[in-house]
């Protein structure tokens, strides 16, 4: 097994204090690291360690450094609020805050399940749980990782390509997809499949309270109309007016 030291690993992970990494195990062939993470014993007389603080075992997937997928088996003690730190998740979930982040982000942009396993190197029941959690209020929206500070960079050509076609479809910001969402707004839907989204969306909010989820469900709903225009003549019309 390739060596590699704990201290560099633990900084590499962006792990602190009182926390240390007692023990990895790097499969190259699978790509895969696996790392056990605890509190630091505290020291008693001639700096023998206490016994640890009794806790429960979770293991998230993080996020990949190179080709490397990392799960880290982590020791919480019981009553612990790990609310924060990207390197840990919430309880049953599959990824950490750092990398649920990631998954979130791409969700937020429209990517399909299968596209975000292969861009992030996830498994699909991975990424499906994560998502159910979210559609059914279980999950919230990602919390702000902290990052490197990046070097200054110059300020981006101003594109000269074509202006973008204009659309019917109100900007994803007006407070008419809330409305509608929300069911204050009643349309008269000829298309099926318009009515089949609202429904599971509707049932959806019922249980989402996480602003940044709703959010998200306000998005997809504005992509379908995006999306399908051109068939949407009739309810755009109804949309338009408020």
């Amino acid at each position: 097994m390739i060596s590699i030291d704990k201290a560099l690993l633990r900084q590499l992970l962006l792990i602190e204090r009182p926390w240390e990494v007692r023990d990895y195990r790097l499969d190259v062939r699978k790509r895969r690291c696996d790392v056990w993470i605890g509190q630091e014993p505290e020291r008693g007389w001639f700096g023998r360690p206490k016994s640890a603080p009794a806790g429960e075992l979770a293991v998230w997937q993080h996020l990949a450094i190179g080709p490397v997928r990392f799960h880290l088996h982590v020791t919480v003690p019981h009553g612990f609020e790990s609310r924060g730190i990207g390197w840990m998740g919430d309880a049953g979930m599959p990824f950490t805050r750092a990398l649920a982040a990631r998954v979130f982000a791409l969700f937020g942009e429209g990517v399909p399940l299968q596209s975000v396993c292969t861009l992030l190197d996830l498994s699909l029941q991975d990424v499906w749980r994560y998502r159910y959690a979210l559609d059914t209020g279980r999950a919230g929206g990602s919390e702000p990782v902290a990052r490197p500070a990046e070097p200054a960079q110059a300020p981006a050509a101003t594109p000269t390509g074509p202006a973008p076609a204009s659309t019917a479809v109100p900007d994803v910001t007006d407070p008419v997809w809330l409305r509608l969402l929300d069911g204050d707004l009643s349309l008269d839907i000829k298309v099926l499949s318009l009515k089949l989204m609202l429904t599971k969306l509707r049932s959806q909010l019922d249980l989402i309270h996480d602003e940044e989820v709703r959010l998200l469900k306000l998005k997809e709903l504005h992509r379908y109309f995006v999306k399908n225009e051109r068939v949407l003549t009739h309810e755009l019309d109804q949309l338009r007016l408020g």
